[in-house]
């Protein structure tokens, strides 16, 4: 039985894991992983929507239209997290929870920031693929 529904997204450039730089973001394709979290949410009850965009346009319109069928949203944005103002302005707009996920430890470059985390639950980062199933079990969290 299905008792949350959450919507992962996907944004710019994360169709192409498993392909660049896997020394920090591991050898797994976005398909892999996202196969692999499906299961883990069911496990639990939860049924996901996986979707990956390199259009800021399709992943606003995704948030903005999140709260009609979901409870909540899990958020890698790839780049975008860098700059995408737009981006945070939806996540702000949301009436549901948003957790922005990364695999590799956004931190570890000094010149990077998140302009969605202070829009966001929370951020989990430097996990590897772990990175999604820890970010759905602090979003499953909030919404029990």
């Amino acid at each position: 039985m299905i008792r949350h529904r959450i919507l992962v997204l996907n944004g710019a450039n994360m169709n192409t894991l498993g392909k660049r730089d896997t020394g920090a973001l591991g050898e797994n394709t976005l398909d892999a992983i996202m196969d692999r979290l499906t299961a883990y949410a069911a496990e639990r009850g939860t049924g996901l929507t996986c979707v990956q965009s390199n259009s800021e346009r399709e992943l606003m319109e995704l948030i903005q239209s999140a709260e009609q069928s979901y409870e909540g949203i899990l958020f890698n944005p790839g780049s975008f997290g860098h700059y995408s103002i737009g981006l945070r302005e939806a996540i702000d707009a949301s009436l549901i929870p948003c957790i922005e996920v990364h695999l590799a430890n956004f931190f570890r470059k000094p010149e990077n920031r998140s302009v969605l985390a202070a829009s966001c639950r929370g951020i989990v980062c430097g996990f590897g693929a772990d990175s999604y199933q820890t970010a759905l079990d602090g979003l499953l969290h909030i919404l029990t």
